[in-house]
């Protein structure tokens, strides 16, 4: 059951980190990408290291990874995205607008 259990999370945050690239690589704008990249990459760690705790046990250090990783990505991704706005990067505008519906 263990083993189970450490390989459906294994699968899932690597199809979470896959998720992640693929954001990285088909978004329009930074900002859409800096989501990306913090939303589905740390949940993909967290799910990837949760699994190894439970493999294979731990000494605190990969709590200690877990807890920074949860705690500090959002808040940078946050930092990140309010300097580009600052600096004058502004999002993508077609970005904003809803798809066109083709007339038949």
């Amino acid at each position: 059951m263990r083993e189970s259990l450490v390989a459906a999370m294994l699968l899932l945050g690597a199809a979470l980190s896959l998720v992640a690239a693929l954001g990285l690589h088909r978004f329009a704008d930074a900002y859409a990408r800096l989501h990306a990249a913090t939303k589905a990459a740390t949940l993909g760690l967290m799910l990837t290291l949760a699994a190894a705790i439970l493999a294979h046990g731990t000494d605190g250090r990969e709590v200690a990874t877990l807890l920074f990783v949860f705690m500090t990505s959002p808040v940078s991704a946050h930092m990140v995205a309010k300097a580009m706005y600052e600096t004058g990067y502004r999002p993508w505008e077609e970005a904003a607008k809803p798809a066109r519906r083709r007339r038949r």
